[in-house]
């Protein structure tokens, strides 16, 4: 498994509220048990004054990692547990919103892949996205929760008017907004050679499917130039947001 990543706050944003993390074998400080739980892989991307949107993606981040800290996980629970782990999660950022005023309505959205045994299992809530990289193409995994998306499915928007709509960063539901959550699960066998891209909205709002895709390819042999690249892209035709880039190849 080969892991890449970069951050950047963009041209525009004064400060990053973009987080990430990872545990795998190689870069495991607390020393979990990686061979039973797995490797984990997260992004966030928060949201709300004073600094709140920071705070809340960073506690997003380090709350996933009570993954590790669940009794057990198996292909029969992992559900269930990943529910009610994201359910934590959100209880412990929403709390923490309602303790302190200058966070109050702060939030992030979620967006966690891990590779286990030979499963990808994916938790996600939000807009950040989780993209599958296999077999010469690239496919959105994870369901956008926004209000564009919804226009989407009740046929008022076609898919380039809800990219293109001053709208399409409504959020639905996010982490620690309110105690509502619908948690999007997938599962999927892992491949030799598959590849996930994980990344938050300040990536695929400025840089179309396809051009990241071509970034990707032209640069498969080294994942850090692929990530190094897609963020420069970024900023090049803008840099509006946050930017927030992780690969996993297996």
């Amino acid at each position: 498994m080969i892991i890449s990543y970069k951050t950047d706050k963009g041209s525009i944003r004064p400060n990053n509220e973009d987080a990430l993390i990872y545990r795998t074998s190689d870069n495991n400080p607390e020393g979990f048990d990686i061979t039973s739980y797995g490797s984990l892989f997260a992004v966030a991307d928060g949201m709300g004054g004073h600094f709140a949107g920071e705070i809340a993606s960073k506690m997003a981040c380090q709350s996933v990692l009570d993954y590790y800290r669940l009794p057990s996980i198996t292909d029969d629970n992992a559900w269930d547990q990943l529910n009610r782990l994201y359910y934590k999660i959100n209880d412990t950022v929403l709390q923490r919103s309602l303790r302190t005023s200058d966070f109050n309505g702060m939030g992030t959205t979620l967006s966690t892949l891990i590779i286990r045994k030979q499963t990808a299992w994916v938790a996600h809530v939000g807009d950040s996205r989780i993209y599958l990289i296999r077999d010469g193409s690239m496919n959105q995994i994870t369901y956008d929760h926004t209000e564009v998306q919804r226009m989407v499915e009740q046929g008022l928007f076609t898919q380039q008017e809800a990219a293109e709509s001053p709208l399409r960063n409504v959020l639905t539901q996010a982490i620690g907004v309110d105690n509502r959550l619908n948690v999007f699960t997938w599962a999927e066998t892992l491949h030799r050679g598959d590849m996930y891209l994980l990344s938050s909205d300040g990536l695929y709002d400025m840089i179309p499917e396809k051009k990241m895709f071509s970034i990707i390819q032209s640069n498969a042999n080294n994942l850090t130039k692929s990530c190094h690249k897609l963020v420069d892209e970024a900023i090049r035709s803008g840099g509006k947001d946050n930017i927030t880039v992780m690969l996993v190849l297996i």
